[in-house]
């Protein structure tokens, strides 16, 4: 393609290949290398569908990646030219490929279509060229400025753990206080269920529980005589403070001892690398939030990391989507009390919601919590998630803003949390013992 082209779509966002860039009325997106890849493959091809084998082979010409990559790529592509329905600039042929029929292609204000109209402007008018050269600087710098990472400090944690017959709790906080609200909170739960039930079925527990911005979040699952989570058996909750006494009801009446995978029919949700289920105890309507990441590698050792993000209706068990967003994680220098501290820079993210009959949006943690990650993304501010708990498959991840969670990998190893000194499944920092 000519270093004076652009590519004008339906959506009336415009890919310049010389720059790597989509440029759309508001803002100004830099394409990673695969996404610049794939979608000039699509663009020089767009006489014929193109296969994914070939998309794997322009995207990654000297690695092999599996179709989860692909996926991540076009689906950010999607997101990053406005696509108002799926198919709209890139076409999805089932058991075929993709293909980009309808494009325009255009010289850009510079072109090569008009060097001697562009000579004659320089010759007659001298100021106009150096104040459009300001006016380009600016503009320039003023993406750059925008696109600088804000980064900010590590917040201070405080851990107690508590044994509990043969269950094992630990508490996490920013303050002795807030420590000691937590426990206090879930010993007179546990107390009152073991009133309420007999013989207890709280047996070979191990749970984690942090209070802060606003948030309880809990997680746990039964162990073996390893300390290893049992299968189906994990569970995660979060609930704003003032929703503490129905959550405690819910774990004094209704928690279960073991959970179900949720399916949600999309072609886009397809072999995710890695799921988290979540789960709320509110008005909302909103049951659980159901996330499916996808992964390949980035640069300088980080990980890109692409999400989906799901909904559920409390009273039909309906899926719905809630948001779309990438970012790039990697491990850095760990000073927490946790097993791994883990930096997210944000990427992309795109709001997938719509107001609806089901939800009572006021009310929802689920929807709270996302707009919390959705503002930390628009604003690139760094975030940090932690490490708390690490089997065969499973990882359990603390992140402030949002909760605590499971990870359900695909792979025995994750590549992000694949830290050497933990290995062993029964193995934590001295201060969680």
């Amino acid at each position: 393609m000519s270093s004076h082209e652009q590519i004008k779509f339906r959506t009336e966002v415009y890919f310049i290949p010389s720059q790597g860039i989509i440029k759309s009325p508001d803002s100004i997106q830099k394409l990673n290398l695969s996404e610049q890849k794939i979608l000039t493959f699509l663009i020089t091809n767009y006489q014929r569908p193109v296969t994914k084998s070939e998309l794997l082979q322009a995207g990654w010409p000297d690695r092999i990646v599996t179709e989860a990559s692909l996926f991540q790529v076009i689906r950010a592509l999607r997101v990053k030219l406005q696509e108002r329905r799926k198919g709209e600039v890139i076409e999805t042929l089932p058991r075929v490929g993709y293909q980009i029929t309808q494009f325009e292609q255009q010289q850009t204000s510079f072109g090569a279509d008009s060097p001697g109209k562009y000579k004659r402007l320089v010759s007659r008018s001298l100021i106009l060229f150096s104040f459009l050269c300001f006016l380009f600087a600016a503009s320039i710098g003023g993406y750059l400025w925008l696109s600088r990472y804000k980064h900010q400090e590590q917040a201070v944690y405080q851990t107690k753990t508590e044994t509990w017959g043969n269950n094992k709790l630990t508490f996490i906080a920013t303050s002795q206080q807030d420590l000691n609200d937590l426990a206090q909170k879930l010993d007179h739960t546990y107390q009152q269920y073991l009133n309420q039930t007999s013989p207890s079925k709280i047996q070979n527990v191990r749970a984690f529980a942090v209070k802060g911005n606003g948030l309880y979040s809990i997680a746990w699952c039964r162990v073996d005589e390893k300390e290893a989570c049992l299968p189906k058996t994990d569970f995660s909750y979060t609930l704003e403070y003032h929703d503490w006494e129905k959550f405690s009801d819910f774990l004094i009446f209704e928690a279960k001892s073991y959970r179900n995978d949720p399916i949600i029919q999309t072609e886009l949700a397809r072999e995710p690398t890695a799921q988290v289920f979540m789960n709320y105890v509110d008005d909302s309507g909103i049951q659980s939030k159901v996330i499916h990441r996808y992964i390949s590698k980035g640069e300088h050792d980080s990980l890109n990391y692409s999400y989906m993000s799901f909904i559920t209706e409390k009273d039909t068990d309906f899926h719905h989507a809630l948001s779309v967003r990438a970012a790039a994680l990697s491990i850095v220098e760990n000073h927490s009390p946790f097993l791994a501290t883990a930096q997210l820079k944000p990427d992309m993210f795109h709001w997938a919601y719509q107001p609806n009959d089901y939800c009572i949006e006021d009310k929802s943690t689920a929807l709270m919590t996302e707009a919390r990650m959705r503002d930390d993304f628009k604003a690139k501010r760094i975030v940090y998630s932690y490490l708390l708990f690490q089997q065969p498959y499973l990882d359990l991840v603390f992140y402030p803003n949002v909760g605590i969670y499971w990870i359900h990998n695909s792979v025995k190893n994750t590549e992000l949390f694949n830290v050497k000194q933990y290995v062993q499944t029964t193995k934590q920092p001295s201060n969680f013992r």
